[in-house]
């Protein structure tokens, strides 16, 4: 009877085990969705604040946000509080950018035909749709 109840308890611990660990996958699938969003919605915003299109550039900002908030709730999901969560996707959204800036200032610094390449290799790098359709004489 014992053996019974061990066999039991140990197929109905087991079961909740897979049943939790296949729940918290998708999350995880969606949380590196979610940083690959920001990561492309922010590079493009970028990219369009040094074109004439300062209005796409204003809209991928907000898709930076909209990403940003459910990346938030997803960490959240993982039991992170919603402070840790917020601190750590905002370091990681600073440090893109920085990055991003840093490579671009450089560049336009030493030769604008390298700057306004380098714009282009980062707007297909990160699809940024309508990028090619800008006259490089505006830039």
């Amino acid at each position: 009877m014992r053996k019974m109840i061990i066999l039991i308890l140990l197929i109905l611990f087991s079961t909740t085990v897979k049943a939790s660990y296949s729940t918290q996958q998708p999350v995880v699938v969606q949380i590196e969705q979610s940083i690959n969003n920001i990561d492309n919605a922010l590079s493009c915003s970028i990219i369009y604040s040094h074109s004439p299109q300062l209005s796409t550039a204003d809209f991928y900002k907000g898709v930076v946000y909209t990403h940003f908030s459910n990346l938030v709730e997803q960490l959240m999901l993982t039991g992170k509080s919603e402070q840790h969560a917020r601190d750590m996707v905002m370091s990681k959204i600073v440090t893109q950018a920085k990055s991003l800036e840093q490579q671009l200032s450089v560049k336009k610094s030493q030769d604008k035909s390298q700057f306004i390449e380098l714009l282009k290799t980062k707007a297909q790098q990160f699809d940024c749709e309508h990028y090619a359709k800008i006259d490089n004489n505006k830039l």
